[in-house]
Order: structure tokens, then C-alpha cells, then sequence
């Protein structure tokens, strides 16, 4: 067996740090914070991890599971659950050793036994487990001894190792598992900082401190998500200070949040691509000009610079350009009207017909007004459409359908890749297993040519050679446009001054778990 790099001298120093004093080496003058309000525009469908779809429901469920591994903002691998792991010279089998003396907050104890009951559960195929195609190329799970697990994979897969980091894979309570079975998610157990206290739908989310955590002690006594749909009112909020964190502003006040000397605004170019997804297989978009005709239809840049007020950037490729694996694409589709229309007519297109859109409103950067910017542009040139708003588990729950039974013809979506690499957005999305109800390729891509080569750069393991494969697949979705290709948005979140040490990434996450607060 050979160590990962991450796992040198100094990580193993690292490791001890975290086992014996915590997570950080804190003055004792950090005073404790008894309630931290945090606004966010969407309630959660699920706390179950394994079923999760959404960036923000997962980073409430790494603070009351927490993770085997941790991604720090600059891509890190930082020992959790796990406190270190070894692969073999055919990079096959993966050994991971978990941490003694963890509990989860039911009392029940953390070993390899909970560990693999986890990953079983997530490569059950009768689990509603949106993001499998992650952990797909893990072919059994063993246990070595009590708190050794073996991991054995059915071909090499680079990213497996960051795959650890993901909520998909943390441990859930056997006791939970077996008390309330699949209610596990509306009744969340785990062995991370935080414990559900209270989850009153559509209002509040509240969280309280996990006294019996492995790790430091949280300085956050209770954390409430509140609920609050719209994009301004959770802002007044925040300048009012009935919140002290304020989930995605409106990005037409970003610029004078930044100028307000008691607001910090924090905004990361995100993994977080926002498209209109164009149903491949069944109504006006199973036609690929179409598609086209619809991408040369509207101006994205546009859209950035006067809905968004540059809180994004426009899509350049298939996947955002913070990952690895991303290629800006010869041929842009830049605003041209004419074109559309001609493309249109080369479609036979009927004008007559209605185009069905579907948005969410409060999930993402004002999500609401930039599906009525591309209602606009396509109405611009001739087509009929028709503009319906959901809440986000109403949506959720209308994504997740066979192509039998979705409504979805073009539809407002994002995808936030969790680990750096453009294999999550590529096959995540692409690749045709991914299609509902066994993922979330809402679009309903199906090519099988694409399908090979994506299969081909997860068998890769030269990275120029994976990286050559990539471009490739970008480039063939990249015309097929399963997607009118809107932004890439940047992670805007927007909190109290008095908030020091706000742990904020580009994959949409932010823990304040250890931050401390002036008076």
C-alpha cells in the first residue's frame, strides 16, 4: 500500500492536533455566541444525506453528521470521521482508518460497523440516492476491524478520495436508522457538531451545539436557519439586525451591502453552473436546433451584467472554470437573434404552440427574474411561453420524475459540484444513467457516444490524457445544448461585521461553527 500525498508527517501532526485539543488552537477571550440567525431563501426537502440534491441542505447535514474527510476552500483534504487513508499501487483498494471515541449524538457508538452501513445504504439501488453516480465505481465496502474500513473499487477513479468529503457518504446512527427507518429524514442523528433541535416547515431550521462532540467545542450555542423567501426582505433583515447572516442577497444590492460598514460580503466564484435545462427527449427541445436556436436567443452577458449586477459569470463551457477538466469552447453561442430565427425556421418550429418554463424563486441568485429575462428574449423572437414559480421541495419533487411523468420542457436549474473536478458536472449531468428518477440529469441527455467517452475519462488515470477525454465530452454537449448555457455564479453570502472567522468555499458551503463575535 502507498500513502495519498495529503497524508504526510505533517498531516499526520495535523491529526493528532484534532484527536487530542481540536480542530483550531482558539484564545480563551473568543466569547461564546448563544444564537446565530442565519436567512436563507429555501427549506429543506431532506436532512437524510444520501438523498440530498441541494447545496444548502447539505451543509446543514455536514453540521449535524459531519463527514469522513473535510475540503478545505483551497481544495485540501483534511482528516474528520476518517483520520487518514491508504490506496494501493493499482489505486483499487482504499483502506480508511476512522476516529476511536466518537459517538454519535444519540450515544451510540462510531465504528466501521455505522461507516458501512452508510455506504451500503448509499449502493442500495431501492435508495432514492440522487447522487450515486459518485460512488459507482465502488464495488464492496469491508470491514478490516473495528474502526478500519477497505474500500474496493471496480476501476480507478481519481476524485473517490474528495468523494469522502461529501455528506453523501457520512455516517448515520444505526440506532436512527433502525428507530425511525426512512424517516431518518425528517429525524437527523449523526456524530457532527450540531443536533436538530426544532424543524417547523416553511419557517425555521434550528440547530443546537452537540455537547458530546468529538471535536473543539462549537462556539455557536444554536443556529436557526429561518426561512425567508425573498431576496430583499432577508437583506432588510440583516441591515436591521433581526439576522446575523444573510444567504444570497440580492445582487442588485451587493455593491452597497459591500459599502456598508457593518456588513462583511463574502462572494467566491462558485462550481455553481445556472441553466435552462431543455427537455432532450420530449417536447419542441427533443430537436437539437431548437436547443441552438434557443442558446443564440438569449444574451447572456446581459443577463449578467444587468440583472445580476456581475454576482456571476457567463457560461463559457459546460461546467464553471474553477474545475478541473474545464475548457472555454471555440464556438460561443453569442447573442443573434437572426440566427435563432433562422435556425427556428430550419426546425420548422411552430409559433403556435406554447413553450412550458418552470422556475424556483429564492434558491438561487435572483432565479425568479432571470427565467423572466430568457421568458422575454425567447417571446423577443416569436416563440409562446408560458412562466410557472414553484418552492424549492415542490420543484425538487417535479425534477426527480421518469420522462413518462415530467412537465419538465425548459426549466431553471443549478448544479454545484461538490469536489473540483468537471467530472461531477460532466457525467453528473450527462451521462445518461444520471437521468431521473435514478439522478438528476433533469434535461434527459441521452447519447450514447458521449455516455463512451465519458465511461473512458473515469478509467483514465493520466491526467493529460483524462483532460484531453474532457474536452471531448464538453465539446459534443456543448452542441447538443441540452441546456440554454446561462452563468456560473459566484457564492454571495453577506453577514454582520461583527463575524469573525466565517468559513466560506466555492462549492456553496459555510460553516460557522467556530466563529467568534465583537461586541
Amino acid at each position: 500500500m502507498k500513502k495519498v500525498g495529503i497524508f504526510t508527517k505533517a498531516f499526520v501532526f495535523v491529526s493528532m492536533l484534532i484527536a487530542g485539543a481540536g480542530f483550531f488552537l482558539v484564545p480563551s477571550a473568543w466569547a461564546q455566541i448563544s444564537e446565530l440567525r442565519i436567512g436563507i431563501g429555501i427549506d429543506a426537502d431532506t436532512l437524510n444525506p444520501q438523498e440530498q440534491t441541494t447545496s444548502l441542505p447539505m451543509n446543514m447535514c455536514e453540521l449535524i453528521y459531519d463527514t469522513l474527510l473535510y475540503q478545505t476552500p483551497d481544495a485540501k483534504l483534511e482528516p474528520r470521521l476518517a483520520t487518514r487513508y491508504e490506496v494501493s499501487q493499482d489505486g483499487l483498494t482504499y483502506t480508511i482508518h476512522l476516529r476511536k471515541g466518537v459517538k454519535f449524538s444519540d450515544g451510540t457508538s462510531f465504528d466501521a460497523k455505522a461507516a458501512k452501513l452508510t455506504f451500503d445504504r448509499a449502493l442500495e439501488p431501492k435508495m432514492r440516492v440522487p447522487l450515486r453516480s459518485q460512488i459507482v465505481m465502488i464495488k464492496e465496502v469491508k470491514i478490516i476491524d473495528d474502526y478500519t474500513l477497505q474500500i474496493e473499487l471496480k476501476f480507478p477513479f481519481a476524485p473517490i478520495a474528495a468523494t469522502l468529503s461529501m455528506p453523501l457518504v457520512s455516517p448515520i446512527s444505526p440506532a436512527a436508522i433502525e428507530k425511525y427507518g426512512e424517516d431518518v429524514r425528517q429525524n437527523p442523528v449523526g456524530a457532527g457538531p450540531y443536533i436538530l433541535k426544532e424543524w417547523v416547515k416553511g419557517d425555521r431550521i434550528v440547530m443546537v451545539r452537540n455537547e458530546n462532540y468529538y471535536g473543539r467545542k462549537p462556539t455557536v450555542s444554536q443556529i436557526t436557519f429561518k426561512i425567508i423567501p425573498e431576496d430583499a426582505t432577508r437583506e432588510a433583515m440583516l441591515r436591521t439586525g433581526q439576522i446575523e447572516v444573510c444567504y444570497k442577497p440580492l445582487p442588485a444590492n451587493v455593491a452597497s451591502l459591500k459599502a456598508d460598514p457593518k456588513i462583511t460580503v463574502d462572494m467566491p466564484l462558485s462550481t455553481r453552473t445556472i441553466f435552462m435545462g431543455l427537455n432532450y427527449k420530449k417536447g419542441v427541445t427533443n430537436n437539437k436546433l431548437v436547443r441552438q436556436a434557443f442558446n443564440f436567443a438569449v444574451d447572456k452577458k446581459a443577463i449578467v451584467k444587468k440583472i445580476l449586477f456581475d454576482t456571476a459569470v457567463p457560461m463559457e463551457g459546460p461546467v464553471s472554470p474553477i474545475l478541473f477538466g474545464f475548457f472555454k469552447m471555440a464556438n460561443q453561442y453569442d447573442y443573434n437573434p437572426e440566427k435563432a430565427k433562422e435556425l427556428l425556421k430550419k426546425a420548422n418550429f411552430d409559433f403556435n404552440q406554447t413553450v412550458n418554463m418552470r422556475t424556483p424563486q429564492g434558491r438561487y441568485l435572483f432565479d425568479k427574474q432571470v427565467s423572466e429575462a430568457v421568458q422575454a428574449y425567447l417571446q423577443a423572437i416569436g416563440v409562446k411561453v408560458e412562466l410557472r414559480t414553484y418552492d424549492w421541495p415542490t420543484y425538487v419533487a417535479g425534477l426527480l420524475k421518469p420522462i413518462d411523468q415530467t412537465e419538465l420542457e425548459v426549466f431553471l436549474l443549478g448544479w454545484g459540484p461538490m469536489v473540483l473536478d468537471a467530472d461531477m458536472g460532466l457525467y453528473g449531468q450527462f451521462h445518461s444513467s444520471n437521468n431521473p428518477p435514478k439522478g438528476l440529469g433533469a434535461a434527459f441527455y441521452d447519447n450514447p457516444e458521449y455516455d463512451k467517452i465519458m465511461d473512458a475519462s473515469r478509467l483514465e488515470q493520466d491526467p493529460k490524457k483524462r483532460l484531453e477525454i474532457l474536452k471531448k465530452a464538453s465539446e459534443m454537449v456543448w452542441d447538443d445544448s441540452p441546456w440554454i448555457w446561462l452563468h456560473v455564479e459566484k457564492f454571495v453570502i453577506a453577514y454582520s461585521k461583527k463575524i469573525k472567522g466565517m468559513v466560506v468555499t466555492s462549492t456553496e458551503k459555510f460553516y460557522p461553527t467556530y466563529i467568534k463575535m465583537e461586541k
